[in-house]
C-alpha cells in the first residue's frame, strides 16, 4: 500500500501539462486529488482520469490570484475530507516580451499568478496543516530562476521570487511540522513549453541540444520528483530545492 493512499493532495494549475502529470501520478498511488485551475474545459476529463487511475478527483474552478476564491477552493476541500496533506503550487503563466515591450497588464498578470498566487495557497493552506501538525507544500519555480533567457524578464522573476518565498515560508512553518520547498523542472513536454516553441520555433532544436540528457522531461518525470519531496524519505528537507533538468543547470 502507498504511504500517499487516502493522502489529500492540493494541485494547482492541474489541469494540464506538469499539474496534471502530478495529478494522475498521485492517483495511481490512491490518494485524493483536488485540482485547482482556472480553465475548467477539461475539467470532466481530469476528474475521469483521475478515478480511472484509481484515485478519488474533485475538479475546483479556481484563479488563484484571488484569495476568495482560494479561500473558498481550500474550505471546499476541508469539508469533503477533512484536511490537506500536500500541497503543489504549480499554477504559472508564461508571457515572453522584451523588458521595454512588456506592458504593466503583462507584468501583473504574472507576478499574480505566478508569485502572489503561491502566497495565497499557502496562506489559506498552512491553517489546516498547522491543525494537523503536519503537512507538506511542494512549489514549482523554474531553472529561469537561476539561468534565463531574453523576453523572460517577468517570468524569471516569478520564479525566482519563489524560492526566496519558499525559504522563507520554511522557516515560517518548521515550528509546525510543515516542510515547504521548491521543485525546478527543467524544460518540460507541457502546454507552457509548446506554447513558446509555436512562437520561437528555431529554439526547439537549440533548447534540445544544451540538455546534458538530449530530451524534454515528461510531466511524469516532474511528477515522481514532487512525490520525493511530498515523501517520507524526504522528512528531513526542508527550506531547499530539487532540479529535475536533465543535467540543464550543472552546465552553469
Amino acid at each position: 500500500m502507498s504511504e500517499f493512499a487516502g493522502k489529500v493532495i492540493v494541485i494547482t494549475g492541474g489541469g494540464s501539462g506538469i499539474g496534471y502529470g502530478t495529478a494522475l501520478l498521485f492517483s495511481r498511488e490512491k490518494s485524493r486529488v483536488a485540482v485547482l485551475d482556472w480553465n475548467d474545459s477539461n475539467s470532466q476529463e481530469t476528474s475521469n482520469q483521475i478515478q480511472a487511475a484509481g484515485g478519488e478527483g474533485l475538479f475546483i474552478k479556481a484563479d488563484v490570484s484571488k484569495a476568495a476564491e482560494v479561500q473558498s477552493a481550500v474550505k471546499s476541500i476541508v469539508e469533503r475530507w477533512g484536511r490537506i496533506d500536500i500541497l503543489f503550487a504549480n499554477a504559472a503563466v508564461q508571457i515572453n516580451k522584451p523588458l521595454d515591450e512588456t506592458s504593466d497588464a503583462d507584468w501583473d498578470q504574472t507576478i499574480n499568478v505566478n508569485l502572489k498566487g503561491a502566497f495565497l495557497c499557502c496562506k489559506h493552506v498552512i491553517p489546516v496543516m498547522r491543525e494537523q501538525k503536519q503537512g507538506c507544500i511542494v512549489i514549482c519555480s523554474s531553472g529561469h530562476a537561476f539561468q534565463t533567457y531574453p523576453n523572460y524578464t517577468a517570468y524569471a522573476a516569478t520564479k525566482g521570487g519563489l524560492l526566496a518565498f519558499m525559504r522563507a515560508a520554511a522557516l515560517d512553518c518548521a515550528p509546525y511540522g510543515i516542510r515547504v520547498n521548491c521543485i525546478i523542472p527543467g524544460a518540460t513536454d507541457s502546454p507552457l513549453l509548446r506554447y513558446h516553441l509555436r512562437n520561437c520555433p528555431e529554439d526547439e532544436p537549440r533548447i534540445l541540444s544544451s540538455i546534458p540528457l538530449h530530451r524534454f522531461a515528461t510531466p511524469e518525470d516532474i511528477a515522481k520528483g514532487v512525490r520525493f519531496l511530498a515523501s517520507s524519505d524526504a522528512s528531513y528537507i526542508t527550506g531547499t530545492w530539487l532540479a529535475v533538468d536533465g543535467g540543464l543547470l550543472a552546465q552553469g
